[in-house]
């Protein structure tokens, strides 16, 4: 557009009436400033330069009209501008024939070059990674995306650009960025990471938390100062969840549930103020006891240390005593059961034997007790060393002996084969 203003422009430039008289070389011009010169021709000069400067104004606007159908609506407005400043100086000019036109030609280019030139500041670029809300009269009017806009300058016009790819950190209870020496001295990092557990101890907590602009309208318009208000409420959702959470949960197995937690509290609070803000991670960096009872607490922790180890100690030694203290009582039990079955049966089959011989001896006195003493004496002198001399060959020269047992050791291994 404002391309074709400038074309309009250099084509009225040329042609006659005030834009083309004056001092851009014209008749006109030189007979408008001589000493009052032919007042009628000089009217007649203006009007017809008017009347041509309306057909040519015309015929400019009926062209925009045409191209203006594919414009936004912030074109069309600038467009309306324009032809209303082109209507006031042919008003400006055709009621003020009697009056030298060549000053007032100029200045009306001047004012003209002026405007186009305000409104050239209108144009601007919203880069591929940021949104940009515009503003009327610091009313919302859209939101902008990447690529080349347009909007009416200021004082009637405002844009603000906000990245809302890049994430940005929130750090609690210290500081990994050199920052000016002002800043850091202003923060407590003790009243940041000093916060209270849910039994009643202190740990000193240093966590980050990341975030993103997620809609560039709620993020300028619902909060007034962003950083503050995510540090604040990052800093109350994470003093909650501690406060729920024991104090050895908090130093060994219970970080990840607790960074999990107070991520989704803390989006929570900042959707119920409608910030536009997605959090996109909390992150614990550091969990202790505070530093004047560090030392303390670590040999409380290495006692406990201690107990547990000792604790697993004896319960493996009782784990392995206890199943072999088991196994050898079952063992002797089985082998006590078998041992009282074992003398039962022999009592039981003593008894049966004996029941029997008796009847035996009942029937038959004097064989019974001669076979009961043949087995007695076999079962005495069956395992014993056995010598046997004969009486009636002792008055010879030659002792008769007998070693029956030897002759029984060598005759063993034969009747064995």
């Amino acid at each position: 557009m404002f391309k074709l203003i400038l074309n309009n422009f250099k084509n009225f430039s040329n042609s006659s009436g005030p834009w083309g008289g004056g001092p851009w070389g014209g008749n006109n011009g030189n007979q408008g400033n001589g000493n009052g010169g032919n007042s009628s021709s000089g009217s007649n000069n203006s009007s017809n330069s008017n009347k041509n400067n309306s057909k040519n104004t015309n015929n400019f606007f009926k062209k925009n009209n045409n191209s203006s159908n594919n414009n936004n609506d912030s074109d069309d407005f600038i467009t309306k501008i324009i032809k209303q400043v082109f209507k006031f100086f042919n008003d400006l000019f055709g009621q003020s024939q009697n009056l030298p036109k060549t000053p007032k030609s100029g200045i009306g280019i001047v004012i003209l070059v002026l405007i186009l030139t305000y409104l050239s500041f209108g144009f601007y670029k919203v880069d591929p990674d940021e949104n940009a809300v515009t503003l009327y009269f610091g009313k919302f009017y859209r939101i902008s995306e990447p690529g080349l806009n347009y909007h009416i300058p200021y004082p009637f016009g405002q844009v603000i650009k906000k990245s809302v790819t890049t994430v940005n950190t929130e750090e609690f209870g210290f500081s990994s960025t050199k920052k000016s020496s002002n800043n850091i001295g202003q923060r407590n990092f003790n009243a940041e990471s000093l916060m209270l557990t849910g039994d009643e101890n202190i740990v000193d907590i240093q966590f980050q938390v990341q975030w993103q602009v997620a809609n560039i309208k709620d993020f300028v318009f619902n909060i007034a100062e962003p950083n503050q208000s995510i540090r604040k409420s990052s800093e109350s959702a994470m003093r909650e969840i501690i406060a729920r959470t024991p104090i050895a949960q908090a130093l060994s197995d219970g970080k990840m549930q607790i960074e999990q937690d107070a991520k989704n509290l803390l989006q929570e609070i900042l959707d119920s103020y409608s910030a536009g803000v997605r959090i996109v991670l909390v992150q614990l960096r550091r969990v202790d006891p505070p530093e004047q009872v560090i030392d303390a607490f670590r040999d409380v922790q290495t006692a406990k240390a201690d107990k547990e180890k000792e604790i697993n100690q004896a319960q493996a030694f009782a784990n392995d005593i206890i199943p072999r203290s088991r196994g050898t009582a079952s063992q002797l039990k089985e082998e006590a059961e078998a041992y009282s079955k074992q003398v039962v049966a022999n009592a039981q089959g003593e008894a049966s034997r004996f029941l029997a011989v008796y009847n035996e001896y009942i029937k038959a006195k004097e064989v019974t007790k001669r076979r009961i003493y043949l087995e007695t004496m076999e079962k005495i002198y069956g395992e014993a060393d056995k010598i046997y001399i004969d009486k009636s060959a002792s008055s010879g020269a030659i002792t008769p002996y007998f070693p029956l047992n030897d002759i029984n050791k060598t005759n063993k291994p034969l009747n064995s084969n």
